[in-house]
């Protein structure tokens, strides 16, 4: 079974900007899924920017080998990043990584995948006593959700990239008492979605602006923790009226950022 990172991805006609770092592969499928797309494409092989291939895509590049130095974007410049090999390549992944995050939106999407250091052939390798230097790093799925958290992601999801058609060598494996969730012993690789935000937190994002949500925030946690506690509860009134905010969205913000979110809906309930 072969999946791509392309099953991750919708299409539409959206204007999104996109990021792919050492991902060529990848470009003409998601021009074709997006055709209004920013899409800027970051490659340490000149030579591959120059291919005919890539011409008319409209595709901005920068030649550099993320590996080496950080990439030349400001904080929060794309929405989404196709990084298929950075987490393999990277000679420090949590940096690489990290460096990636930042140049997401709080709401944006990274794309990538690892090969799995507990697929059956490299765990028979392991039992005879062989494991050849490589060049790429592998991971087991526990790794790479530490990894990913640690470098800010709050949802992650899975894919098998190459799994076996027949399960029965990771079968023979976790007979022996390895856990084999997800047919785990029998992927070579993994495919992965990582976002910045969980869904919800998304929602609320993308309805009001950040200077909006800041605001909200400092005032609900004003009240949270009873400072000026009615002075701030006649302000959350006005400013909600003043940007529109409806109870619904309230009530979900206060859930997503309170420590004590049910006392503070009692209080609101009381006023």
């Amino acid at each position: 079974m072969r999946h791509t990172l392309m099953d991750f991805i919708v299409g539409g006609p959206e204007a999104g900007r996109w990021l792919v770092v050492e991902s060529s592969p990848y470009l003409k499928p998601l021009r074709e899924a997006y055709p209004q797309a920013a899409i800027t494409a970051v490659t340490r092989f000149a030579e591959i920017a120059a291919l005919d291939e890539f011409r008319e895509l409209g595709i901005t590049w920068h030649i550099l080998d993320y590996r080496q130095e950080a990439l030349p974007f400001a904080e929060e410049s794309f929405d989404y990043v196709i990084a298929e090999s950075c987490l393999e390549e990277a000679f420090q992944p949590y940096e690489s990584m990290m460096d990636i995050s930042r140049k997401l939106t709080d709401v944006g999407t990274l794309y990538t995948s690892y090969g799995n250091i507990r697929y059956h052939g490299v765990l028979s390798q392991l039992r005879e006593g062989i494991f050849p230097v490589r060049e790429q790093h592998l991971y087991a799925k526990s790794e790479v959700v530490r990894l990913l958290d640690d470098t800010l992601y709050k949802e992650i999801d899975f894919l098998p990239g190459q799994q076996d058609d027949d399960f029965s060598a990771g079968d023979v494996w976790e007979a022996q008492g390895f856990d084999n969730f997800s047919h785990d012993l029998s992927t070579s690789c993994w495919l992965v979605e990582a976002k910045r935000s969980t869904a919800t937190v998304a929602n609320l994002k993308s309805l009001y602006n950040k200077e909006t949500r800041k605001k909200l925030a400092r005032i609900i946690h004003r009240i949270e923790y009873d400072v000026e506690r009615e002075k701030n509860l006649a302000e959350l009134k006005q400013f909600c009226e003043a940007n529109m905010i409806f109870d619904d969205y309230l009530a979900d913000f206060i859930q997503e950022i309170c420590v004590h979110p049910l006392k503070l809906t009692e209080c609101l309930k009381q006023t």
